[in-house]
């Protein structure tokens, strides 16, 4: 009988103790599965590195008001952890309208997707058909506001340029909001004087172009403005392309603009 017991017991030992170790394998294997969600690397940039420019699309919204804008990275962007800086690019009247290729047809944009060694981020915005970037001012900024959350931006090399209708909104946006940029470039604009100075833009670099011969924005009211800004102190380079009409976007195939941004940063 005390044999019988004791077999009994034994029995109930290995029992135990198989279920011990099968509960404790069960265990470590839940362990490791979870590890790697824990170790996965996690980015708001989504970038992967390459060796081309990097094109992304997006839709912003403000006030209800919605802005589709086009962002182009140079290839080194996605190689580096640098902050880079970037060239806020506002568009002409023709390409205006919802179809973001067109901002793609002159300008910045348009150099950035031809020039691998390009060292800027470039931002390009799309107006609507029959809008103004004359009443975008807070949108464009609120834009900028959104793009520094999410990227590397410099944000003491950020530079403002458009043409005609993009040249007007350039000196309206850096006029309301000079804190926000290093430099200026307006193309071909129909700037209005202002009745009270930004200081902020009195002393901000401004390389403006105009084509002598332009009969959609005469010359004589991009020169008044020039004048205008020196009278208050302001020391603009101001560049008259002769025998040029309204249609100057030349000026942005040439790397002496980009040069000259570059050395510019913002002052505090």
């Amino acid at each position: 009988m005390k044999k019988v017991i004791g077999i009994i017991i034994c029995l109930v030992i290995v029992i135990v103790f198989c279920f011990a170790v099968t509960a404790f394998n069960s265990s470590e294997q839940k362990d490791k599965v979870s590890e790697p969600s824990t170790l996965t690397p996690n980015t708001s940039e989504s970038i992967e590195p390459t060796g081309t420019y990097v094109e992304k699309r997006g839709v912003f919204t403000y006030n209800d008001q919605k802005i589709q804008y086009l962002l182009i990275f140079p290839a080194e962007y996605t190689q580096t952890t640098n902050r880079w800086p970037l060239i806020l690019f506002l568009h002409g009247r023709s390409s205006c309208g919802q179809d973001l290729n067109l901002v793609k047809n002159y300008g910045p944009p348009w150099f950035a997707e031809r020039n691998t060694d390009f060292p800027f981020v470039v931002l390009a915005p799309q107006c609507a058909e029959g809008e103004d970037w004359l009443n975008k001012p807070d949108s464009l900024t609120a834009l900028l506001d959104d793009v520094y959350k999410t990227y590397r931006i410099d944000q003491d090399r950020v530079y403002l340029t458009g043409t005609s209708l993009g040249g007007n909104g350039t000196w309206c946006l850096a006029g309301q909001h000079p804190e926000y940029f290093a430099a200026i470039a307006p193309l071909a604009s129909q700037p209005i004087i202002p009745n009270s100075w930004n200081k902020q833009l009195i002393a901000m670099p401004v390389w403006a172009f105009h084509g002598e011969k332009d009969s959609i924005h005469p010359l004589k009211n991009d020169e008044a403005m020039i004048n205008a800004l020196r009278m208050q102190g302001g020391t603009p380079r101001f560049t008259i392309l002769p025998d040029q009409g309204h249609y100057i976007a030349g000026v942005y195939k040439n790397h002496e603009i980009y040069d000259w941004f570059l050395t510019n940063t913002r002052q505090q």
